[in-house]
């Protein structure tokens, strides 16, 4: 009996303790994308040709190589691409994680050569089916699919959510329960590998408090920065607003978060 007491005492006082940390944390919550506030067009890739045949891809800090005939080729996030060229205005890229399968992007090519759009469609590890679109447009001279592309429009049919809990009084715990994706943080600049059946191999994340209501994040794939964000929470703690761009560029996308 007196071992159910203490035990009994011992999770109440967990309890209290969760809720206080909780109540001190602005970003601890369930948040979702405002889409209509947010601005995520701005940010680019470039297609080059290569002396062996091969296409090189660069997408902000990330870049590899791949043959457009349906072989598999394996990406620095560790997933497997095959792309294909299935006609002289259409490429299709199926991504892979093990036996996983992560979705298929189309790219189809304006008649004029001046409009590129990008077709997402596949299950998340929840089973949410998701179709997203993405256009862009020609920056830079090139024949076909070769050149620099700038974003212009998007459309997400299923926005992820943000479900963030207070790790103790100096971090969080970062979920996204679409993807069965975690990362548990503390304020204090480390790498933390985050963990789910779709997360790159040798991803880390690390937080910094800039503030009451801010913190910055840094992605990192095997310890080479690919992404940085400042993320601050308003006053009245209704909206969470995260500003951030790839490594290497100067392509910063507003996501405007709000708490559901």
């Amino acid at each position: 009996m007196k071992t159910k007491h203490v035990g009994a005492c011992l999770i109440a006082a967990l309890a209290l303790i969760t809720t206080a940390a909780s109540a001190q944390n602005p970003f601890a919550g369930t948040w979702k994308i405002d889409y209509s506030q947010s601005k995520v067009t701005g940010t680019s890739f470039t297609f080059a040709p290569e002396p062996s045949g091969a296409v090189r891809g660069t997408w902000g800090a990330i870049s590899y190589s791949f043959k457009t005939d349906g072989s598999d080729t394996t990406t620095p996030f560790g997933n497997t691409d095959q792309w294909t060229k299935v006609d002289d205005n259409t490429w299709k890229v199926v991504a892979r994680k093990g036996s996983t399968d992560l979705g298929t992007d189309t790219y189809k090519l304006s008649g004029d050569g001046k409009t590129l759009q990008v077709e997402s469609t596949g299950t998340k590890p929840n089973g949410d089916r998701f179709h997203d679109t993405e256009t862009y447009t020609r920056v830079t001279p090139g024949k076909g699919f070769f050149g620099k592309w700038k974003s212009t429009s998007v459309k997400v049919d299923a926005p992820n959510t943000a479900q963030i809990d207070a790790n103790g009084n100096d971090g969080i715990t970062w979920h996204i329960p679409e993807i069965k994706a975690q990362v548990a943080l503390k304020f204090d600049g480390k790498d933390v590998a985050a963990t789910g059946p779709t997360v790159p191999d040798g991803l880390t994340l690390a937080a910094t408090r800039t503030g009451p209501r801010s913190f910055t994040l840094v992605e990192k794939l095997k310890g080479k920065p690919i992404w940085k964000a400042t993320i601050t929470v308003s006053e009245d703690g209704q909206t969470m607003t995260q500003v951030g761009s790839a490594a290497g560029v100067s392509e910063p996308e507003t996501l405007v978060y709000k708490k559901s």
